[in-house]
C-alpha cells in the first residue's frame, strides 16, 4: 500500500486511522502539504525530554514487575492464602505483570520513534495485551466488590467458593480477549511513503471513522465508566451496613471480625480510586482525540507529549497496587519480613527458642493453661485479610 498522496485526508484509510496524527505538520508556506521537502526526525520530542520519559517508564517498569512478583509468589506459596479475595488479588497481580512485561518498554520505543522498528507481531500484541489486562482488571475489582458485598450486605447468600472464583477469573480473561479482539484486527505495520523516506508505521487501519468511535465510546464504558460506578455503589452500600454493624457490636470477638472486614473493603474502595485517577487522562486522551476535533498542532502534541505521560501514568496504577496489598494484609507484609530476613537471623531464632530451657518448663507446668490459650493467641495474630 502506497501512502504518497501529498494531503493525507484525501485518503479515507489514513483518515479513519488517525496517520494524519502520527507525524508533524509538513504544510510549506503557501499552505501545501509537500513532504518531499521535508525531513522526518527520528524521533518524536528533544532529548532532554525522552530522558525524562525513560526515568519515569523505567521507574514503573520495575516497581510493577518486582513489587507484583513477591505478590504472586506469597501468594502462590502460603495456603492460608488461598481464598476467594487473594485469588482474584494473585488474578491482579498476574494482570498487572502482563502490563509491564508486554505493554511498558514497548510503548515507549512507540512514542519515541516515528517509525515501528517492532514489527507487525507487535503492533498487533502488544495493544491487545494491554487492554485485555487492563479489562480483566477492572473487571476482577468488580468481582471483589460483589463478593465483598454478598458477604457483608446479604450473609444468609451461598458464598462464593475458591473453585467458582478460578471459573469466575477464566470467564473474565475469555470476555477480555473477545472485548479486545478488534484491536487485533486492525492494527497492523504498514509502509508509508514519506517524500523519499518510506516508513513502518504501526497503525489501527479501522473501516470508517464512525466505526472507530463507536468501539472507543464502548471501551470507554464496558472498561472504565460502568465498572467505577458499580464499584462506588457496592462499596457504598458495604461500607454503610459495616458501619451499622461495628456501631452496634459488643462482643469483642464480633467487634475484630468487623474490623478485618472493614480493613479489606478500605484496601478495595483505595485500588478502585487510584485504577480510576490513573487511568481517568488516558480515557480522556482517546476521547479527545476521537470527538474533540482536534487541528494538526493540536493532535500533534497530544500524541508526542500528552500521551506518553497519560500511559505513563495509566501504568503507574500497576506498579502502585502491590504496595496498597502490603499497606493493608498483614499476611502479605509478615511474608515479606520473612523473605527478607536473612537465612542466619531465622536460624539463631529458632536455635535460640529450641535451646530455651523454661519453654518446656512452662508448658509442663501449665499444660491446661496453655490449652485454652492457644486459640486465644491465634483469635488475636488473625491476618488483617481475613479468608472471608
Amino acid at each position: 500500500m502506497n501512502f504518497s498522496d501529498h494531503s493525507v485526508h484525501e485518503c479515507p484509510i489514513m483518515e479513519s486511522m488517525g496517520f494524519e496524527d502520527y507525524f508533524p505538520d509538513t504544510r510549506n508556506e503557501s499552505g501545501s502539504n509537500d513532504s518531499s521537502i521535508y525531513n522526518l526526525p527520528k524521533y518524536k520530542q528533544p532529548m532532554y525530554i525522552i530522558a525524562i520519559f525513560v526515568v519515569l517508564y523505567v521507574i514503573v517498569f520495575v516497581l510493577c514487575i518486582v513489587g507484583n512478583l513477591v505478590v504472586c509468589y506469597i501468594i502462590a506459596r502460603t495456603p492460608s492464602l488461598r481464598d476467594v479475595t487473594h485469588s482474584f488479588i494473585l488474578n491482579l497481580s498476574v494482570s498487572d505483570l502482563l502490563v509491564g512485561v508486554f505493554c511498558i518498554p514497548f510503548t515507549l520505543v512507540n512514542h519515541i520513534f516515528h517509525e515501528n522498528y517492532l514489527g507487525d507481531v507487535m503492533c498487533k500484541v502488544s495493544p491487545m495485551l494491554k487492554g485485555m489486562s487492563v479489562a480483566a482488571s477492572v473487571f476482577t475489582l468488580t468481582a471483589i466488590a460483589f463478593d465483598r458485598y454478598c458477604v457483608i450486605v446479604h450473609p444468609t447468600r451461598d458464598r462464593l467458593t475458591v473453585r467458582q472464583a478460578v471459573y469466575l477469573i477464566i470467564a473474565i480473561w475469555v470476555v477480555a480477549a473477545i472485548i479486545m479482539s478488534p484491536t487485533s484486527i486492525v492494527r497492523r505495520d504498514a509502509p508509508f511513503q514519506f517524500g523519499q523516506q518510506t516508513l513502518s508505521v504501526c497503525g489501527a487501519f479501522w473501516p470508517s471513522a464512525l466505526l472507530r468511535k463507536a468501539y472507543s465510546a464502548f471501551l470507554f464504558v464496558i472498561c472504565y465508566a460502568a465498572p467505577v460506578l458499580i464499584n462506588t455503589f457496592l462499596y457504598g452500600r458495604t461500607g454503610i451496613k459495616l458501619w451499622m454493624t461495628k456501631s452496634a457490636a459488643a462482643p469483642k470477638a464480633c467487634s475484630n471480625q468487623t474490623e478485618q472486614r472493614s480493613r479489606i473493603i478500605k484496601m478495595m474502595v483505595i485500588i478502585v480510586a487510584v485504577f480510576a485517577i490513573t487511568w481517568m487522562p488516558l480515557y480522556s486522551c482517546w476521547l479527545l482525540e476521537d470527538f474533540g476535533h482536534l487541528t494538526e498542532s493540536q493532535s500533534q502534541i497530544l500524541h508526542d507529549y500528552i500521551y506518553p505521560i497519560a500511559h505513563v501514568m495509566a501504568f503507574a496504577n500497576s506498579a502502585v497496587d502491590p504496595f496498597i496489598y502490603g499497606l493493608y494484609s498483614s499476611n502479605l507484609r509478615s511474608r515479606v519480613t520473612d523473605i527478607c530476613r536473612p537465612q542466619k537471623t531465622r536460624g539463631n531464632v529458632e536455635a535460640r527458642n529450641n535451646n530455651n530451657p523454661e519453654k518446656p518448663l512452662a508448658i509442663g507446668h501449665k499444660p491446661q493453661s496453655f490449652q485454652v490459650n492457644l486459640p486465644t493467641v491465634d483469635n488475636r495474630n488473625m491476618p488483617g485479610v481475613s479468608n472471608e
